[in-house]
Parts: structure tokens; sequence; C-alpha cells
């Protein structure tokens, strides 16, 4: 059983519970998923991720504790806390940047991120290496709750055509708010290169820790 940690603090069910709904979906993992306090609008610069981190540590330790979650993952594309929680906890822990990096590397030599924080994701941007060609986000769309809004598809298509033709090969999400609203399912008729999911890519991560299981 996998344990996802949301940073997003939601009490809407159908919100907490998508990362998993995406995760059963498409390769039939089960999952748990709960999320951060007082954190509505998420992880999006640096404070907010400063006043995550020993959230996220105390959520793990809890799940941890519970003995329904064999591995965790911290679904944020920044990986906040991700080595205080290893250190803290003995279960495997993932996170969602590093995940999809490897996975976008492995498709893509020419890998244009987008996002909604200022910078990339600093350990997203390390893993990526040489691959890295760019960063890229919308100004109006700055926090996961502003992904909601009507227009927020149709800008980031916008975006994300800008990207491929600058000369990027793969795209690749540094947010996995863009996995909640299904991002990558309108994209896919709209570009003709690889798209990596963030909740995707944790996904992949897992079966391979969990030798393909999905208990």
């Amino acid at each position: 059983m996998l344990g996802i940690i949301r940073v997003l603090t939601t009490d809407q069910d159908d919100i907490l519970q998508e990362h998993g709904a995406i995760l059963h979906e498409k390769y039939k993992i089960n999952s748990i998923s709960r999320c951060i306090p007082s954190q509505p609008n998420g992880i999006y610069d640096d404070r907010s991720e400063e006043i995550a981190i020993p959230k996220i540590i105390e959520l793990a330790r809890q799940m941890e504790a519970e003995g329904k979650v064999d591995v965790l993952t911290i679904s944020c594309a920044a990986d906040p806390a991700l080595e205080e929680t290893r250190a803290q906890v003995k279960i495997p822990v993932l996170g969602a940047g590093i995940c999809g990096a490897h996975a976008a590397s492995m498709v893509g030599n020419k890998i244009g991120v987008i996002g909604i924080s200022s910078d990339p994701p600093k350990r997203m941007k390390e893993e990526l290496r040489e691959k890295f060609h760019s960063y890229s986000y919308s100004p109006t769309l700055r926090k996961t709750t502003d992904l909601f809004r009507e227009d927020a598809k149709p800008e980031l298509l916008a975006l994300v055509q800008q990207v491929i033709s600058s000369g990027a090969d793969t795209i690749l999400f540094a947010c996995t708010g863009f996995s909640t609203i299904r991002l990558k399912d309108y994209l896919r008729s709209r570009v003709n290169v690889p798209i990596i999911d963030l909740v995707e890519a944790q996904g992949i991560a897992y079966q391979l820790v969990n030798r393909g299981g999905n208990e």
C-alpha cells in the first residue's frame, strides 16, 4: 500500500483522493492519501515550503506508525522534507520531483519544465542535469488553487506550445496540481511531444520499489 502525502490542505475528498485515483486507474496501485494541515494554497514559494517541512515529517511518522503503508511518497514537485523524512521513518520515501525528472530523462534530451513557482524545483533541475532545457510558468497561475480556474488549461496549453517551439522535446510538469486537474489528458491530443506527469511518475517508482505489487 502506498501512502500519499499531499501538501495542499483540503477538506474536499475528491481533491484529496485525486492522486490516488490516478494511480489506481493507471497502475492498479492501492493507496491512502493524507494532507498536511493549514496550507490551503499548498507549497508555492520558499516560505510556504519551510512551514510545511515539520508537518510533512509528522504526517509521515503517523502514517508509518499506523502500519498500513509500505512506501510513502511526498506528492509535491519540490520534494519538500524528502531527506528529513527519510531520516525519520524506516520505510522508503519517494519524492514527486525526482521521480518525474528520472522519467523525463528516459524519454527526452531537451526537457521543458513547467510549473507555478518563479523557479524550477531545485532537486528536479539537479536530477535533469544537462537535459534541462528551460523552465516556464504563467504569471497568473501561481498557486495550486489558481489551477481550478476555467481558463487555466487553455493558458497552460499556450505555455506548453511556446516551450515546444523553443526546442523542448519533452514536457515535464513541476506541479502535482497539474495532475489534480488532469492537465496531461487535456494536452495529450493537442501537443506532439511526451508529457511527464508527476503522479504517474510516482506510480512507476512505487512499482519498482514494491516489485510491481499493488498491496
